[in-house]
């Protein structure tokens, strides 16, 4: 029969394995954040095989936005930079962009109504709205659909290092329609168009100079569904980019050219010369 003391040792040799196993367990990933309603930004470039699509939050956010707002996209710049190198921002074959669909199953979701779709167009002249989308109805019910598809697709990924509203997506592993960003993107289906319904050019956004602002920027329009041709398409704003990363929104295609300090004082010293020198023409001479 063991005595006590050794009992004792044994139990201390089994917690000690124990907690070498609990400690040799790898971390369990975490999946990216997704809520039902919520847009995708995403990026892409050929060749690549990863994209980095980020979770930007509510619909509702941007359809009801009345004045423009910072996007929080977290360490961005980072995930770009570390995917598609340090000058993704200049890099002329990098590509963006913006969906949503809410709901689809028949019911209303924060003020839209099903199929009711959310997605990006190009602007073709910067600070300039793009036109709007012509969709009939059948092929809005249709992109709305395969919207969910990508959108579950997205909920299984794991979270981008430090941004859990992120993910580096892998797009050489699987296939097929609406299974990855760069597949939905490219065009899928025998019509090569992208959720099989809008054109690829126009969704995606990419320049010669790059994707940053002022070289590109991104409109987004809400799409009822019902409605056929441009009928109850709107204008919802405009996502625009800079180098670091930084994305904004703004509820106007365009937006104002703020002078430099330095030019503003030049141009203020400029108006206010030819009124000192009529001062001085004009001022009478001292005895």
């Amino acid at each position: 029969m063991k005595t006590r003391p050794g009992l004792f040792k044994l139990a201390a040799m089994a917690a000690a394995v124990l907690g070498l196993a609990i400690i040799a367990q790898p971390a369990q990933a975490q999946l990216v954040t997704y809520n039902q309603g919520d847009l995708l930004l995403g990026f892409r470039k050929a060749g690549v095989g990863q994209d980095v699509v980020i979770n930007i939050g509510q619909a509702s956010l941007y359809r009801d936005a009345t004045s423009d707002f910072s996007v929080n996209v977290g360490n961005l710049g980072t995930l770009l930079s570390d995917t598609f190198g340090a000058s993704w921002a200049d890099d002329s074959s990098l590509q963006w962009a913006v969906f949503g669909n809410p709901t689809n199953n028949g019911t209303t979701f924060n003020g839209d109504t099903s199929n009711t779709t959310y997605i990006s167009r190009e602007q073709t002249t910067t600070d300039t709205q793009s036109a709007a989308y012509s969709v009939n109805s059948v092929n809005r019910s249709v992109a709305a659909g395969r919207m969910q598809t990508l959108q579950s697709q997205f909920m299984l990924q794991n979270a981008a290092t430090g941004n859990s509203n992120a993910t580096v997506w892998d797009n050489t592993i699987q296939s097929g329609a609406n299974v990855d960003w760069t597949d939905t993107m490219e065009g899928t289906g025998t019509s090569s168009l992208v959720f099989q319904v809008f054109q690829p050019v126009q969704v995606q956004g990419l320049s010669p100079s790059g994707i940053d602002y002022p070289g590109n920027a991104l409109d987004l329009y809400r799409l009822l569904a019902g409605s056929s041709g441009t009928t109850n398409v709107t204008y919802e704003g405009t996502f625009r980019i800079d180098d670091t990363g930084a994305v904004t929104f703004g509820i106007t295609p365009g937006i104002g050219v703020v002078p430099e300090p330095s030019r503003a004082l030049l141009l203020a010293f400029g108006l206010a010369l030819p009124l000192l020198r009529r001062r001085r023409a004009t001022a009478p001479a001292v005895a």
